[in-house]
């Protein structure tokens, strides 16, 4: 295939800047080791002026042992593209595509806040002000790093974050670019379907090429991931963070506040080499901050001590935080007790797979803080009601979620105690999937959805703060026949959309019935009412035969409002809707209604191999499932962008689209195993 256009292609972007030239010509002492280091993030990761590992190197994970450490580092050049000792081999058909210009990023808002080191000292008010934005800086530039890998990147161990955090922590994250376990591999993989990643020993060189980039944009021009951090930076992240809480009146939020998200969040970022890590952080920090020793660590804070924040550099980790959560995070010497929280201990249990992002969550405990919080923020307004308990009762204790890299996905797996609504639905296969079209690209099933629906509102019914609001409810709907009759006859239910045989999109919803007689009975009622209503708006009301089945027709191209430009071309002003002896099928349009009642056997979406294997992947017993075709949105969705945006295509088509079109679908699923519920999910290429 042709190799895509990308922005640094000669002959474009004629006002694009070059890739700062005045780096250091050495070589790092380490690359010349060639040696693998498990600590270190991404250990293969060279400058792409060095040569490139092969392939083979990423045919096994990463080592558990320890190596060697690898000699102290020199500053290492900025390249922008691999010497031919890097490049791949000439017969190969995948040329690595050139990398990304500066002038395609935009510099961080932070960057401004390293130019101060060295300036007369600021007011107290600006000194609080400027440690707020050297610590988002080195949030963003450590967040930036960590997003791209995520995006592109027995029982594993967790980061050695997890030990600092307080055992007060309610939210937990990691993010693991030091590609634990398969990871290296299977990464390697998921980029072989995108331009310019063929070549698996081009992979390392590459992406180290964006991290360079992003780093580069993030530090106003100043740094780069592989000569300031990568020397230094071992690979982990973790964030942990409390219960929401707010703030006593008469504490004011400061920008540290502000910066770090609330008073109680720590962030803990592995290192490998401490006087590395503090040539980098000092960087950042503002001239005016104090430095101390603190139980073997050195700790910076504001000359301000309003400003409330900290940062800390032990031999084993960089600490971000308030100045009372890192000197506490210090203390623990990474032996906290948060792993042996009860929830916590029982989610990482569920944890069998090696990953790139993990999130651990309290979830029950969360929401008790808020409730605690509006009923602070709003007194009484909880006072006498059993409403937020009756909703706490209902949500799992914990949720523990994971994403990792398979060689064609993105997969990701969660798992909780199951909801306490008051009805146990039970794994099965879809029959609603038989009952659409093959084309459909957008389905989200859901089963037992009247029955799970009565639950809920019986738990609120029982209420007597309810009461009133209730029989308004059903006062408003017996006018219909009822909840029963509206709702409860509803069995699995999907929202479905599917393009026309004339390349118009139609979509609704599409449901077993439980009773047919009832939805009948329904839609007979709703029809009479729209009959009545519709002579005094301009609504139309007609019955079409189709196949023996009756497809009733709500017709709005009279209605007040409407006229001949109101749709795009093609599409028609109705809404329709029939009961056939399998499903109910309502939407838009009449040509989506029929062609539900048209799927057959061999000609469904049940019936696709390609949805089958998809399915297979997340499993066809479950509970509810999600079903996206990215391919085929991007088909009907392009040649909207190229006639209403022609610019916007000329560049969605060079630097996007080479890449976008190697996206295939989202399959996701949600299933009952025992007393938890799994979530598994994954986004595939081609």
């Amino acid at each position: 295939m042709t190799e895509p256009r990308t922005p640094g292609d000669p002959g474009q972007e004629p006002n694009a800047e070059p890739a700062a030239p005045d780096q250091p010509a050495s070589a790092p002492a380490d690359a010349a080791a060639g040696g693998d280091s498990p600590t270190e993030a991404w250990p293969s990761l060279r400058p792409s002026s060095e040569s490139a590992p092969s392939a083979a190197s990423w045919s096994s994970p990463a080592p558990t042992t320890p190596a060697t450490p690898d000699a102290p580092a020199e500053p290492t050049p900025d390249a922008v593209e691999p010497t031919p000792a890097a490049a791949p081999a000439a017969a190969s058909p995948y040329e690595p595509t050139d990398p990304l210009p500066d002038s395609r990023l935009e510099t961080s808002g932070f960057g401004a806040s390293t130019a101060v080191v060295g300036a007369p000292p600021a007011t107290r008010s600006r000194s609080g002000l400027r440690w707020g934005l050297a610590l988002l800086g080195i949030l963003i530039v450590i967040g930036a790093t960590a997003l791209i890998v995520y995006l592109a990147g027995g029982r594993p161990a967790s980061a050695n974050g997890l030990g600092y955090m307080p055992a007060t922590t309610a939210q937990y994250s990691e993010v693991r670019l030091d590609l634990p376990g398969d990871q290296r591999q299977k990464l390697a993989g998921f980029l072989a379907s995108f331009p310019g990643f063929k070549d698996q020993s081009q992979v390392e060189p590459k992406l180290n090429d964006v991290l360079d980039r992003i780093v580069r944009a993030a530090s106003d021009g100043k740094q780069t991931y592989t000569t300031d951090i990568a020397p230094w930076f071992g690979g982990q992240v973790s964030i942990g963070s409390g219960l929401p809480a707010l703030p006593p009146i008469a504490v004011p939020q400061t920008p540290a506040d502000a910066a770090m998200g609330a008073d109680n969040m720590l962030v803990v970022v592995g290192i490998t080499d401490r006087t590395k890590a503090q040539t980098w952080l000092t960087s950042f920090l503002p001239a005016d901050g104090k430095k101390e020793s603190y139980n073997g660590a050195d700790i910076w804070t504001a000359s301000n001590p309003s400003a409330g924040a900290a940062v800390a550099l032990t031999d084993k980790v960089l600490l971000l935080g308030s100045v009372s959560g890192v000197r506490a995070a210090v203390d623990s010497k990474g032996e906290g007790s948060l792993a042996n929280d009860a929830d916590f201990k029982a989610a990482f249990a569920q944890i069998d797979r090696d990953y790139v992002l993990l999130s651990v969550i309290r979830t029950r405990p969360y929401v008790d803080a808020v409730t605690t919080m509006v009923d602070k923020a709003s007194p009484g307004v909880l006072a006498g009601t059993q409403l937020d308990e009756t909703i706490t009762a209902m949500i799992p204790a914990w949720q523990a979620s994971i994403a990792r890299f398979e060689n064609d996905a993105l997969v990701s797996s969660s798992v909780y105690p199951s909801y306490a609504i008051g009805y146990d639905s039970t794994n099965h296969k879809s029959t609603l999937t038989g009952h659409v079209p093959a084309t459909t690209f957008i389905y989200a099933e859901t089963h037992d959805v009247g029955p799970a629906l009565s639950a809920v509102l019986a738990r609120f019914r029982a209420l007597p703060e309810t009461k009133a609001a209730f029989q308004a409810f059903d006062q408003a709907i017996s006018i219909l026949g009822g909840f029963d009759a509206v709702l409860g006859w509803w069995g699995d239910a999907a929202f479905v959309v599917a393009p026309g045989a004339d390349g118009t999109i139609g979509g609704g919803l599409v449901i077993q019935p439980r009773d047919k007689a009832a939805a009948e009975r329904l839609f007979t009622t709703l029809r009479g009412f729209l009959t009545l209503a519709g002579s005094s708006s301009g609504i139309t009301v007609r019955d079409e035969d189709h196949g023996g089945t009756k497809i009733t027709i709500l017709d709005f191209s009279t209605a007040p409002g409407m006229t001949p430009g109101s749709l795009p071309a093609g599409f028609k002003p109705e809404f329709a809707f029939a009961v056939s002896n399998d499903v109910v099928a309502a939407g838009y349009g009449r040509d989506f209604v029929a062609s539900v009642l048209d799927a057959g056997a061999g000609s469904n979406l049940a019936a696709d191999d390609r949805y089958k294997k998809l399915i297979g992947r997340v499993g066809e017993e479950n509970l509810s499932l999600t079903y996206v075709d990215i391919s085929a949105m991007r088909g009907l969705i392009e040649p909207l962008i190229r006639q209403a945006a022609p610019e916007a295509w000329t560049a969605y088509e060079s630097d996007i689209k080479p890449y976008l079109e190697h996206l295939d679908a989202v399959i996701s699923a949600i299933r009952r195993d025992g007393s938890l519920d799994r979530a598994d999910g994954a986004m595939t290429t081609r």
